[in-house]
C-alpha cells in the first residue's frame, strides 16, 4: 500500500506509466516476487528504501538481497547506478534473467534470445527415429510435441521472424526427411500441408499463425477483463 500511495504522489519518482494518460504502475507482483519501478536518483532511492524498511518492520518479513538485483534503463548514468546500488544494498545486473521459464527482455525481443527454444525443439528429434515412422506418425508427433513445446513462450512474446522460420523448418524437415542424413523430396508445398483437413491439408499449423492466435487470445482477455 505504501508503494501505491507513493506512486500517486506528484514527482515521487516511484512507478512507471505505459502511456501518458494511464496511472502509474509502482510494481508487478507474482507469488513472493516483486518487480518495483523507480527512478535512480538520490531522493527516490531513499524514499524506496524507507518504504521497504517499513514493510519489513511491520510484516516481520525480510527481503532476500542475495536473490534481488537492480537493472537500469539505457538513460541511467554510471553514477546513478552506483548510487542506487549503494543505497539499496542490491547488486546490479545487466538483465532480469528468466522468469517463469521466459526471458525478461529489456527492449524489443531479438532472435538470439530464443535460441534455446530452437535448440530444445531440435533436441526433441534426437530420440525419434524418423525412418521408422510413417507420415501419419510424424504428423502426430509434430502436433503433440513440436507445436506445443513453444506454446508457453508464444503466449508471452511475439516471436521474431527468424525464430518462427527456424521452428517451421524443424517441423518441415522432420516430416519430409527419411533420416537426419538423408533429405527427403517434398512432393507437396508446406502451405498446402498446413491447410485444415477439410481443405485438403493435414491440419498442421505454422508457428507464426499459432503465435498470432495466442497474442489475440491474450489481448481479448485483457479487453474483456
Amino acid at each position: 500500500m505504501s508503494l501505491l500511495r507513493a506512486a500517486n504522489l506528484p514527482k515521487s519518482g516511484i512507478g512507471i506509466k505505459i502511456s501518458p494518460r494511464d496511472q502509474k504502475i509502482p510494481c508487478l507482483m507474482f507469488a513472493d516476487d516483486y518487480l518495483i519501478f523507480s527512478k535512480a536518483n538520490y531522493s527516490t532511492c531513499c524514499k524506496l528504501k524507507t518504504i521497504l524498511d517499513d514493510f519489513c518492520d511491520t510484516s516481520g518479513q525480510m527481503i532476500n538481497f542475495h536473490k534481488s538485483s537492480l537493472t537500469f534503463s539505457r538513460n541511467a548514468t554510471h553514477s546513478q547506478k552506483h548510487l542506487a546500488s549503494g543505497l539499496l544494498n542490491i547488486t546490479r545486473s545487466d538483465s532480469l534473467g528468466r522468469y517463469l521459464g521466459c526471458l525478461a527482455f529489456q527492449g524489443r525481443p531479438q532472435a538470439s534470445g530464443f535460441h534455446d527454444l530452437v535448440e530444445r525443439t531440435m533436441s526433441k528429434l534426437e530420440g525419434w527415429r524418423a525412418n521408422c515412422l510413417s507420415k501419419a506418425g510424424r504428423t502426430v508427433l509434430i502436433q503433440s510435441h513440436l507445436e506445443s513445446l513453444p506454446a508457453h513462450t508464444m503466449q508471452c512474446f511475439s516471436l521474431p521472424g527468424k525464430t518462427t522460420s527456424d521452428l517451421n523448418k524443424i517441423a518441415r524437415d522432420f516430416f519430409w526427411n527419411k533420416t537426419n542424413n538423408h533429405r527427403g523430396f517434398p512432393t507437396i508445398s508446406w502451405d498446402k500441408i498446413c491447410r485444415p483437413k477439410k481443405f485438403g491439408g493435414l491440419g498442421l499449423r505454422k508457428t507464426e499463425a499459432i503465435n498470432k492466435a495466442f497474442q489475440c487470445k491474450l489481448a481479448w482477455k485483457i479487453l474483456t477483463s
